[in-house]
């Protein structure tokens, strides 16, 4: 491991709020800002002349809404045309247009000229914000950090992470997933030697992870994580807001959704109400003019008002600790401690809904404050890479979120390393060519849970020049995570030819659902029969591949007529099955893909079978071999 002789940081890029930690001696410092904060809230604010971070920020929502930025950790590393994205445009003040390959662009404007910056610049000026109260606590130069991420944070959002410290002149030692920092926490400052099953549930202002994880001699190892990068703080916030403000239109016949000053002023002041609810049964809102018209509103909001409008996401937060339990293999009562993360697990309803999955009180615990935890772990793991004798030592073993694979015939996903598999991790597979003399391969590579592609995440595409080699020429692909959870990809041939994946994070297309095995379980009947479609449309493109090849390299075994007869059907169900790609999987499209494989069958095998060929129960690598041994197939380089 390297070792560093200068300090080491931990830093918690939230989406509300940022925090920043170092280890000196056995103590963590959580270094508070130039307003003595001990977290910052993750706004910035441009002017004219200068760029405002923080509370001060914060407090401009209300007054200069188009050119304070908050939020960025929610596009980061997203496409403008994220369903996510799409549906929370208007809740954000600020403007977001779409940019080159279609990215999510944000616009401000600083003397009388417009300025687009992309999310992971915006999460750059704040990594350089806490880098700078880290360096005036400290007095020394920092060049490197551990940053955390949520565990359910997919390669593309990981890879902008790092681009944004990058930009901050910020070396990433690390990215390491919030939970597991948490956890870390909790062990450190509690002296915890060992525990089985932790479940680490952490629900800050704008993300959701779920994790569980073993304890032995302080040694920490992640067995399942689960989570949602659209949940959050925020969402109640919002639900909140759009609450009251239909609470006012009822009942002062006042839309102040139309009085833009209004609905950011009502906006700002949710969060505050959401807050007190925790610990007062109802809150007064005390906005003056807020309808704009000198009315004045006599209105309170209740603490069962709020749990009533949020209750689905409470109940969402529910159901994705019973994925993660279902993935770690274990059961509810098998959860030794639930650990609280993030200022949203103040709220009294979540804290009971939990209470009452484990009917148990006892193993609900804070154990560290809640908006300190993730940078606390942090500046722990940092601690380890400095050059220094005392180092705390400790072994983390973390797991990949999302399952990755590439795309095979019929846009199905091959999977080459499932979710929740222990990283660092390599894993080889082999796959094969399906066209004559094929001179390239394209592999697409995928992250998410669906059998089919075009409903998971594309996150980068190997190309791999090939000999030409009859169909079934084997091309073995490589995957490998390393501790930060990137990925890299190569291919290579029995001839010697590579080829590696390098992503560039910014071209990809695709679409991303934020829980990916939520929506893989959702969907699983449905995937099912779509796969069925898919299979037997598989089996008619192969048999045409097959017979094809068939008929390339041993067509002397066939007299003139059978050629005749073999090459017609060959060419007629080849432009079939080019024209009639399975879509959406329907009854209709099954019944004609048997049809056609029925009648290129009731043609073909009678032939077929007649020289001793079985097209239907030989693969394609299986002919292969067989066309390697024979002379045609020595084709020149």
């Amino acid at each position: 491991m390297m070792t560093i002789d200068t300090p080491v940081i931990g830093i918690d890029l939230g989406t509300t709020h940022c925090c920043v930690g170092t280890l000196e001696g056995d103590n963590v410092h959580i270094i508070e800002n130039l307003h003595g904060e001990r977290t910052t809230p993750s706004y910035i604010a441009f002017t004219d002349n200068k760029e405002i971070i923080g509370k001060n920020a914060k407090e401009r929502v209300s007054r200069n809404p188009t050119n304070v930025i908050y939020d960025s950790k929610r596009l980061i590393g997203r496409l403008f045309n994220d369903e996510y994205i799409q549906h929370n445009l208007p809740s954000w003040f600020f403007k977001i247009t779409e940019g080159e390959e279609n990215m999510p662009v944000i616009q401000v404007t600083r003397n009388d000229e417009t300025l687009t910056y992309k999310p992971y610049k915006i999460s750059a000026k704040l990594l350089t914000y806490m880098k700078k109260i880290a360096e005036q606590k400290l007095g020394q130069k920092i060049n490197s950090a551990v940053i955390t991420v949520p565990a359910y944070f997919n390669y593309n959002q990981r890879i902008a992470t790092k681009k944004a410290a990058k930009l901050a002149k910020l070396h990433v030692i690390k990215i390491m997933n919030e939970p597991t920092a948490a956890a870390l926490a909790y062990v450190h400052k509690n002296d915890i030697n060992t525990c089985k099953n932790v479940l680490v549930f952490d629900l800050g202002g704008g993300t959701f992870d779920v994790s569980v994880v073993n304890v032995v001699d302080k040694d920490i190892t992640v067995k399942a994580t689960s989570g949602n990068t659209f949940l959050g703080g925020r969402d109640f916030d919002n639900n909140l807001c759009y609450f009251i403000a239909k609470k006012l239109q009822k009942t002062y016949n006042v839309n102040v959704e139309e009085i833009p000053t209004s609905i950011r002023r009502l906006n700002a002041r949710c969060e505050k109400i959401k807050i007190t609810l925790s610990f007062e049964e109802e809150v007064p809102l005390d906005l003056h003019n807020l309808l704009n018209n000198g009315q004045d509103v006599d209105m309170v909001i209740t603490k069962k008002e709020f749990e009533a409008i949020n209750e689905h996401l409470f109940k969402l937060c529910l159901t994705t600790v019973e994925n993660c339990l279902k993935q770690a293999e274990i059961s509810k009562e098998d959860v030794e401690k639930v650990l609280l993360v993030g200022g949203s697990t103040r709220i009294p309803r979540l804290r009971e809904m939990l209470t009452e999955y484990f009917n148990d009180s006892e193993r609900i615990c804070q154990g560290i404050n809640p908006d300190e935890a993730v940078a606390y772990g942090a500046a722990i793991e940092a601690s380890t890479y400095k050059k220094d004798k005392n180092a705390i030592t400790h072994r983390i073993n973390e797991v990949t979120p999302l399952s990755l694979g590439i795309d095979v015939m019929g846009n199905v996903m091959s999977f080459v390393i499932k979710r929740n598999t222990p990283i660092p991790v390599s894993v080889t597979k082999t796959y094969i060519t399906v066209s004559d003399r094929q001179r390239e391969m394209t592999l697409n590579v995928y992250e998410g849970e669906r059998a089919l592609v075009k409903y998971n995440t594309k996150i980068g595409t190997c190309i791999i020049n090939l000999p030409p080699r009859p169909p079934g020429y084997p091309v073995t692909v490589h995957f490998e995570i390393d501790a930060n959870g990137i990925l890299d990809v190569g291919t290579s041939t029995e001839t010697g030819l590579y080829s590696k994946l390098s992503i560039e994070y910014d071209k990809h297309i695709g679409k991303a659902p934020d829980d990916a095995l939520q929506d893989a379980i959702e969907n699983k009947e449905n995937d099912q029969k779509e796969n069925e479609v898919i299979t037997n449309w598989i089996r008619l493109k192969e048999y045409c591949i097959n017979l094809r090849s068939l008929f390339t390299y041993k067509c002397d075994d066939f007299d003139d007529e059978e050629k005749d007869i073999l090459e017609k059907k060959i060419d007629s169900v080849s432009i079939w099955v080019y024209n009639h790609k399975v879509d959406k999987g329907t009854k209709e499209e099954g019944e004609a893909i048997l049809s056609k494989l029925e009648e290129v069958e009731s043609v073909c095998d009678p032939i077929l079978n007649k020289h001793g060929y079985n097209i239907a129960n030989l693969c394609i690598s299986e002919l292969y071999k067989i066309y390697k041994l024979l002379p045609n197939c020595a084709i020149a380089q």
